[in-house]
């Protein structure tokens, strides 16, 4: 079996790679000679940099031997099935914007049809990245929430992790991520916070300065597995894109869809607006592969 490692990948630009054979390891830059593959069947990675917060694409492509494979990365396991012809198949992974640097293995694990189990290593060395950091002034109320309302919170932070918890194991999108509006972003994603001069948190997403009630589109087909008014994250919109990747849209003023409606890229999804812990309209847009939080930049840029 073969690995390939990236190079780095962008809409634009496609993203790095490296070739894993079972046994043997081929490197190569996205600029060098092609490298014959190893005999059999070939996983390949795709990413835009090992730092916190990057989401990596695994390939499988199968000759016909494979019954099924399976992919392992900083405690996450993914599956990798082939279908029939040899089809190449692929898996989603993150690493999470909180993750430390330093060298992790990555493991291909493959049952081959005759019985045999075979198994790649491949240690990746995930560098250490800057992320920007700000002062916010919130309502107090957003900070300090009374406690009449901390019971609503905790319910609402439950029922998030419950609606992404449930991975679909199809691909329910439809090629490359798209933005959900064209308007810039602060590019804020990981965004060090100290709110109200005594909270730090982490911001997970990006923020989209998008007009008030201007039109909130799906970054890429899936099922809608939330559409509610939540205190913090006020009308609120999360998608499944299949293969344990959703993404998030908050804030907005408006709710267009329903939980378990199916929705095609680009589709209106919702209309912009300040609801919940924010500081004047805007959208933010996450995402999250599995339980990593990951750059919503960086996913538009992987090769689908």
């Amino acid at each position: 079996m073969s690995f390939s490692v990236p190079g780095r990948g962008r809409t634009a630009a496609p993203a790095a790679g490296l070739v894993l054979a079972l046994g043997v390891l081929f490197a190569a830059a996205p600029a060098s000679p092609p490298v014959m593959p190893a005999p059999g069947p070939v996983v390949r990675l795709a990413y835009r940099a090992l730092q916190p917060g990057e989401p990596l694409l695994v390939f499988l492509e199968s000759d016909g031997s494979v019954k099924s494979a399976k992919v392992a990365l900083l405690g996450t396991t993914a599956g990798l099935e082939p279908a029939p012809g040899g089809r190449a198949v692929f898996a989603f992974l993150g690493i999470d914007v909180q993750t430390k640097p330093g060298t992790y293995p990555l493991t291909v694990k493959v049952l081959r049809s005759g019985g045999a189990l075979e198994t790649v290593r491949k240690d990746l060395v995930i560098a250490a990245r800057a992320f920007p950091s700000t002062k916010l002034q919130f309502k107090p109320e957003y900070v300090t929430p009374p406690a009449s309302l901390l019971a609503r919170i905790k319910r609402e932070a439950e029922l998030v992790a419950l609606a992404m918890s449930a991975v679909t194991p199809a691909w329910l999108g439809d090629g490359p991520f798209v933005v959900p509006h064209d308007a810039p972003s602060w590019a804020n994603f990981g965004q060090q916070r100290l709110n109200n001069g005594t909270v730090q948190s982490v911001h997970m997403g990006l923020d989209l300065r998008v007009p008030f009630g201007e039109p909130i589109r799906a970054s890429n087909a899936g099922r809608v597995v939330m559409a509610s008014d939540l205190y913090m994250s006020g009308k609120t919109v999360i998608i499944d894109h299949g293969l344990g990747v959703f993404s998030t849209y908050m804030h907005m003023s408006a709710l267009l869809v329903k939980r378990g409606e199916t929705v095609k890229k680009g589709q209106k999804i919702g209309l912009c607006g300040s609801t919940g812990r924010s500081t004047g309209p805007h959208l933010h847009w996450g995402f999250k592969i599995f339980d990593a939080r990951v750059d919503p930049d960086a996913m538009l840029r992987l090769p689908l």
